[in-house]
């Protein structure tokens, strides 16, 4: 069990590297669902950077219920859920509407 959420932890920080750099666009759920001409007025390194940003705090708060493991104390359990929570809300509100990251 511990084992998978370090793997875990490792592989959304590998994922967030991705999104920050500009490279993850693939990753993007709705940007794939859109069709060429729409992706066109998309400002997608912008888009990645934002995805990646928070997906930095996620991989932290992940990272944060890994040490839960190890040390339980509740402070650090609060901590992990407000950061895996809280981002993933924030995310939906911020990028449901694409007007941010037009161009």
């Amino acid at each position: 069990m511990i084992l998978l959420l370090l793997l875990m932890v490792i592989l959304f920080f590998g994922i967030s590297t991705l999104l920050f750099i500009g490279k993850g666009d693939f990753l993007i759920a709705g940007l794939n669902a859109m069709s060429e001409e729409e992706k066109e007025k998309i400002d997608t390194f912008k888009l990645n950077r934002f995805m990646g940003k928070m997906m930095y705090v996620v991989s932290g708060g992940m990272l944060l219920l890994f040490l839960y493991c190890f040390y339980n104390y509740s402070l650090v359990l609060a901590l992990a859920l407000l950061l895996l929570v809280v981002p993933t809300i924030f995310i939906a509100i911020f990028t449901f509407n694409f007007n941010r990251f037009r161009k």
